[in-house]
């Protein structure tokens, strides 16, 4: 035995029902039949509901399925209110049912809405990778200060780069000639990095122009020649007291040398594996 069918199945499968003749029904008939029926599905209540603002009656569930399209009487369309009146027994004895937010399609955002959201996004979006690339730029200005401050001290002390033997094991290898630097673009490349970092270590001097400058001597002499350090001395030695005229650009063309030699491309790497050594015999800058 199966269950009748819910009030929706009706509402949704049932053929609406033929109309009567009006005029074979006394007004009282045609009052209490309107007044009976749901004007809705037009069927006899089932859970008779009544609208708080308007007290207009209608089935439970056909009320229901009208308030998730609208929220105002299906007869006079009064605002329906936040809830429904139903299992109705008295005046005073009732349900209340209140009704969910009514769902609503959100409305197309125009063009131009869509076009001032995309550039605000992209805008956040640069502000965020520059936000990232200002603080890597700091980082490593921050890094470098603190090399350059290291190699600072490493010059004021007189400590020099100890000598490592070049074999398979150390992976040091020996100085390269100067034909030898000019056909090479990885030992420029690693010479200018170091260079440039270099001669931080002193104020006043034209970073650039001394790189190139050093540079060229590579190609042409040995860095620890006489030639050589007599023309870094001009730019490296201008204050040195009597006695001591070349002695910056000797340590700078020795720390030059072994760098070059040694297995590191990073700067950070040498630094923290070279071993220095005191000689004792030179004054401090």
């Amino acid at each position: 035995m199966t269950s009748p069918p819910t009030k929706r199945i009706k509402l949704e499968s049932s053929p609406p029902p033929e109309p009567e003749d009006a005029s074979a029904l006394e007004p009282e008939e045609l009052e209490d039949t309107d007044a009976e029926h749901c004007s809705i599905c037009l069927q006899p209540y089932a859970d008779r509901t009544m609208i708080p603002t308007c007290s207009h009656e209608f089935c439970f569930e056909c009320l229901l399925i009208w308030t998730e399209q609208s929220r105002r009487c299906p007869l006079c369309s009064q605002d329906v209110g936040k809830y429904l009146m139903h299992n109705i027994r008295s005046k005073y004895d009732f349900q209340k049912h209140y009704l969910p937010p009514l769902r609503t399609s959100p409305q197309p955002e125009s063009p131009a809405v869509v076009q001032a959201n995309a550039r605000r996004r992209v805008a956040r979006r640069r502000e965020i990778v520059w936000g990232q690339r200002r603080r890597r730029e700091l980082e490593e200005a921050d890094e470098l200060e603190q090399a350059v401050e290291k190699r600072r001290w490493v010059y004021r002390h007189r400590l020099y780069a100890k000598h490592v033997a070049s074999n398979p094991y150390t992976r040091y290898r020996p100085f390269p000639t100067p034909a030898q630097f000019s056909a090479s673009q990885d030992y420029i490349s690693r010479a200018t990095v170091f260079i440039r970092r270099e001669l931080r270590v002193w104020t006043g001097l034209d970073v650039e122009f001394l790189t190139t400058f050093t540079i060229s001597l590579m190609k042409s002499l040995d860095i620890r020649s006489e030639p050589a350090i007599r023309l870094l001395s001009e730019f490296l030695d201008m204050d040195a007291e009597h006695g001591h005229e070349r002695a910056n650009a000797e340590h700078f063309a020795h720390e030059l040398y072994s760098y070059i030699r040694s297995p590191y491309r990073d700067l950070s790497s040498y630094d923290k594996n070279v071993q220095v050594r005191y000689l004792f015999w030179f004054w401090p800058l």
